[in-house]
């Protein structure tokens, strides 16, 4: 082998590794991209999640002391303790986990004095106390709607905040798939030229 084709062989091969690293590096930094697309989905949607349970529990535990309350029927106090069970269960994986915004940490403190005024609406009741528990009762009327609000603005800014970063890791994948794309086209192209020139001064060679 001449020395001609020796220094064409050499970056050819040197050109081939450069190209298996900067394809493999892309490969992976397309793969942690998908996996941020993926962590996204998951993490950031069960916030959501959790945020449309809370209202549910909320809306529902209120029902339930206005029904016992209109009808005095204890069918709907167990329905309110059922219902406080399992939000208490919710709150607490939510709040044990620390991805959980602060917000809606926030959100579930001031939950949790709506939950102490209800328990006192109990207490009345359970005294026979119709008339106090009834005027209590309304009292938290308008601090439950502005919880019930405050959770859905705060569900609304979480959907729109998960929407952005869609797009944004979305935009981020169709870019380094260009980019890939791209240089992989240019590489080939190199490698084919230099294939070309080993070739040719092969042929050369021959010849003289």
């Amino acid at each position: 082998m001449t020395v001609s084709q020796q220094k064409w062989l050499t970056l050819l091969i040197l050109l081939s590794l450069l190209s298996a690293l900067i394809l493999a590096g892309f490969g992976f930094q397309l793969r942690d991209t998908r996996h941020q697309l993926e962590s996204i989905h998951s993490q950031r949607l069960d916030s959501y999640d959790a945020i449309e349970e809370i209202m549910y529990f909320n809306i529902e535990r209120a029902n339930a002391i206005r029904g016992l309350l209109a009808y005095e029927d204890r069918r709907f106090l167990e329905s309110y303790y059922s219902m406080s069970q399992q939000a208490e269960e919710l709150k607490t994986s939510i709040t044990n986990d620390p991805r959980t915004p602060s917000s809606l940490i926030d959100l579930l403190y001031r939950d949790g004095i709506w939950e102490q005024g209800a328990a006192e609406v109990l207490v009345f009741y359970e005294r026979g106390d119709l008339e106090a528990a009834t005027e209590l009762a309304e009292t938290m009327t308008d601090q439950r709607q502005t919880i019930l609000e405050d959770l859905r603005a705060l569900k609304k800014l979480q959907y729109e905040d998960i929407r952005k970063q869609l797009v944004a890791t979305e935009n981020q994948i169709d870019v380094l798939i260009q980019a890939l794309t791209s240089i992989a086209i240019l590489l080939i192209a190199a490698l084919l030229v230099l294939l070309f020139l080993l070739f040719k001064t092969r042929k050369k060679d021959r010849l003289q």
